[in-house]
């Protein structure tokens, strides 16, 4: 008997290849619904965060230098606190010397007069008129700088309010200065032209004239760099907000992190971390004596990848949470508490769409969301809450171990601190890794914090090797979709900026020769940087009052396209996650892809009809029967 063969008409590639379920993740993410939800979340953290920096750094609490965070992934704890209180002790000096330069009006006169000479490379008219101009000013009386620096070093933060106030003052002063110069007073720049003898031919006339505009153009732009300057000067006394300072150091690791994601490299400069934690720790190993190898044969140091970044992105986190634990405290809760919402809603919509093909409106997955907002807010807090009991056990244990006599006791139960020790190896690495799967099961089981807990560590310890592909497939694609929608921003800006420049005529010499109004009050957008710094970019030196509200509403349209495009990265971020979950949970408790939680409204009460009166059937007289008579019991006749 022969073998019966089977020919294989047909091969389901999705089932063989589970992972390109995740390329659905981009479809569902770019729906306006989910980007409206996600931008959202981005605004009102982004809301939060700039409202605690004013309250905290803007009420004469703790700004962030430049690089502080930077220091503090490079360096061991001892130089970073060194640092800092270095760079504390020359703030007094630093504002001392910025105010005295804006207390002195000649000093200023000549840095400005100095800026206007390396710019043009000449004097001429308007130099002239502008030195006969400040003659004519009074001198304003100045304290001494003993006084400088007595008020500094009382309250540093006060005395660069004045600075900022005599800068003003002084940028005020030199405005008039350039309005007198390049009047046609008889004091003016034009008026010392007209004057000259030398000037005998209309050629000659014609190019002082347009050699004088030009200065003029100049002073202007040499004013606008000069209080640009002034403006970094103070920034790099004052500092930033923790809020600021914090998404704009993550900004960049995250920038970087995707790059690197985009290039194919994940484990690049992997040695570099490692020898900046050994600098971190207070010592560098030294490597054992080697040749030394050709100059043709010299190792390139190698470009930092996904795994460099995502580790210092977390040396930022450690910085906020070490050097600012208050203010990371109320950050944290309040946003896990917007995500709760705006997330939990995000992650219902990916669910009923990845498993139903169903698309339900926000007002629905919002009200889903706050339901079960307890859930999707404490999933996530419950392991961290655990290590934080075991870890605050193991330090009552340190105390103890201190004492003499309890010293050995402690030694004898050192197990149990080593079990402990596994036990928070075990949340934190679950956490880590499964975190994004709790707010797929709340919002696919309808479940609460603790299903989703024990979920998402089960499907990762059970199938890690599986959730690490699912995870790297999603990273990878995300990564490419992330910066096509960018790069589709980028050119949707670009294009804008470009053909509405294209219609403005002048009005930006004193940001630059070739500027028009439109670079002043919106800068070209770049790859990098699709928000412009707005009304505080170096360009806000060169608005008016009323450009610089014009400036503010035109930032807030462009962050509003920023937010959008942060926005489809947590749209993503949820859909990819849902998806990962629904083909863990098919792996591990064998469920359907399309198995998910349905609220069942309820049927309505069935309505009784009313009776209605009915009249009787009218029926025709019938005669009633007669009884049988008993012939036995009838008479004889």
């Amino acid at each position: 008997m022969s073998d019966e063969q089977q020919a294989i008409k047909r091969v389901d590639w999705k089932e063989v290849f589970a992972f390109t379920q995740i390329f659905k993740s981009f479809r569902m993410a770019i729906q306006p619904s989910k980007l409206l939800l996600g931008g959202a979340a981005v605004v009102l953290v982004g809301i939060l965060g700039w409202v605690m920096d004013g309250l905290s750094c803007g009420a004469g609490g703790v700004c962030v230098p430049d690089r502080e965070i930077a220091q503090y992934a490079s360096m061991s704890s001892g130089a970073f606190q060194v640092w800092k209180e270095e760079f504390d002790k020359s703030r007094p000096a630093e504002v001392v010397k910025l105010w005295d330069e804006a207390l002195s009006s000649r000093q200023s006169l000549e840095s400005y007069l100095q800026h206007l000479g390396a710019e043009k490379g000449r004097g001429g008219y308007f130099e002239a008129a502008l030195l006969a101009a400040a003659g004519r000013q009074s001198e304003e009386k100045r304290p001494s700088m003993q006084e400088l620096d007595k008020a500094a070093r009382e309250n540093w933060r006060r005395a660069l309010g004045k600075a900022e106030t005599a800068w003003d003052r002084r940028t005020d002063s030199t405005e008039d200065l350039i309005e007198a110069a390049s009047s046609h007073d008889a004091n003016g720049a034009w008026a010392l032209l007209s004057k000259d003898a030398a000037l005998d031919t209309p050629e000659k006339k014609a190019d002082a004239k347009a050699k004088l505009r030009g200065d003029i153009d100049a002073g202007w732009r040499a004013l606008t760099d000069l209080e640009r300057q002034v403006d970094d000067k103070v920034r790099q006394i004052e500092g930033r907000g923790v809020f600021v300072s914090f998404m704009q150091y993550e900004g960049q690791c995250l920038a970087n992190a995707l790059q690197a994601v985009a290039g194919g490299n994940v484990a690049g400069g992997l040695t570099e971390y490692r020898q900046m934690l050994q600098r971190r720790a207070g010592f560098v190993r030294t490597p054992p004596a080697q040749p030394a190898a050709p100059a043709a044969a010299a190792a390139t140091p190698e470009p930092p990848g996904l795994l460099f970044w995502a580790l210092v992105g977390l040396q930022g986190v450690a910085w906020l949470f070490s050097q600012h634990w208050l203010f990371a405290i109320i950050l944290t809760a309040a946003t896990l508490a917007i995500w709760a919402v705006l997330g939990g809603a995000l992650h219902r919509m990916a669910a009923l769409q990845y498993t139903r093909e169903e698309k339900i409106p926000i007002s629905q997955a919002i009200t889903f969301a706050g339901g079960k907002f307890f859930s999707f807010y404490t999933a996530p807090l419950i392991p961290l809450g655990i290590v934080a009991v075991i870890g605050l056990f193991m330090i009552v244990g340190g105390l103890l171990m201190s004492l003499p006599v309890l010293d050995f006791i402690m030694a004898v139960l050192f197990p149990l601190a080593i079990l402990g020790g596994l036990l928070m190896a075990f949340l934190l690495i679950g956490l880590v890794g499964g975190a994004s799967l709790m707010y797929p099961t709340v919002a696919i089981e309808s479940s609460d914090s603790f299903d989703a807990i024990s979920r998402s560590y089960s499907y990762l310890y059970s199938r890690p090797w599986r959730a690490g592909l699912y995870a790297l497939v999603a990273l990878v694609y995300g990564a490419i979709c992330y910066l096509f929608v960018r790069l589709f921003a980028y050119v949707a800006l670009a294009v804008a900026h470009l053909f509405i420049g294209a219609g403005v005529i002048g009005g930006g010499a004193r940001l630059s020769p070739t500027a028009d109004k439109l670079d002043v009050l919106w800068q070209m957008p770049t790859f990098d940087g699709l928000l412009p710094p707005g009304p505080w970019s170096p360009a806000g030196a060169a608005m008016t009052g009323w450009e610089t509200v014009v400036a503010f509403v035109i930032w807030v349209w462009v962050a509003l396209v920023a937010a959008a495009v942060i926005g489809f990265l947590l749209s993503f971020c949820a859909s990819a996650s849902t998806v990962v979950y629904c083909l863990l949970r098919r792996e591990v408790d064998a469920a359907d892809l399309d198995d998910i939680y349905i609220e069942e409204e309820p049927e309505p009460a069935p309505v009784e009809a009313a009776p209605q009166p009915t009249e009787a059937p009218a029926t025709a007289p019938s005669e009633e029967p007669k009884p049988a008579e008993d012939k036995e019991d009838k008479p004889a006749q």
